[in-house]
């Protein structure tokens, strides 16, 4: 599964936050944005629980105060917008 997570950190901290973020396992892509949120990742995970887990350890890394993920569904139907 994939998921988006939008995470807004404590001031002074989005560069550590990034660094320590980069490297974990999951995690497939990191970026730093201005505006309401500070970095965007996406993940990869096998299921919802293994999803879960990672997001625990996302959440532990300090410099973090907020998160939300953001479950991706599926594509709807094919390129007509018909249902498969």
């Amino acid at each position: 599964m994939v998921a988006g997570v939008l995470i807004r950190t404590v001031p002074q901290k989005t560069d550590a936050v990034y660094w320590t973020l980069k490297d974990m396992e999951g995690v497939a892509t990191i970026i730093r944005v201005f505006g309401r949120y500070d970095l965007v990742l996406m993940i990869r995970a096998l299921d919802l629980d293994a999803a879960g887990k990672l997001m625990d350890r996302v959440r532990s890394v300090e410099g973090i105060a907020s998160t939300e993920t953001l479950i991706a569904a599926p594509p709807p139907g094919d390129r007509n917008g018909r249902p498969s």
